[in-house]
C-alpha cells in the first residue's frame, strides 16, 4: 500500500479517467479523419507533387500523434489497473513509493524518478 491518502487517490483516479476519455476521443477522431481522407482520395486524382508531399507530411504527423496518444493510453490504463489492484503509487521496478508530487505531475507514472532515469538510459 502506498503513502497516498484516499482524497489523493480519488483526485489522481479522476485525472486518469479524464485523460483516458480525452485520448479515446482523440484516437477516434484520428480514425474518422483517416476514413474521410481515404474517401476523398478515392474520388480525387492527385497530380500535383507538392500536394502529394504536403499530404504525406500531414499523414506522418497524424500517425506520430496517434502513436503517442496510443502509448499514453496504454500507460493510463495500466495506472488505472494498478489503482484497482492496490499497487498504484509504488515503483514497478524497486517498489518504493513514487510520491504524490510526481504522480500529480505525471499521474500515469509507473516508476520513481531514479528508476525512470535508468529505464530511459536503456
Amino acid at each position: 500500500m502506498t503513502a497516498l491518502d484516499e482524497p489523493q487517490r480519488q483526485q489522481l483516479r479522476a485525472r486518469l479517467a479524464q485523460r483516458q476519455a480525452e485520448l479515446l476521443r482523440e484516437l477516434g477522431q484520428f480514425q474518422r479523419d483517416r476514413l474521410d481522407i481515404a474517401a476523398q482520395e478515392a474520388g480525387h486524382e492527385v497530380i500535383d507533387q507538392a500536394e502529394v508531399a504536403e499530404r504525406r507530411e500531414r499523414e506522418d504527423v497524424g500517425e506520430a500523434e496517434a502513436s503517442r496518444d496510443h502509448d499514453e493510453l496504454v500507460a493510463v490504463r495500466a495506472a488505472l489497473a494498478r489503482m484497482d489492484d492496490g499497487s498504484y503509487g509504488e515503483c514497478i521496478d524497486c517498489g518504493v513509493d513514487i510520491g504524490f508530487a510526481r504522480l500529480s505531475a505525471q499521474p500515469a507514472a509507473a516508476r520513481c524518478l531514479p528508476c525512470q532515469e535508468k529505464a530511459e538510459r536503456r
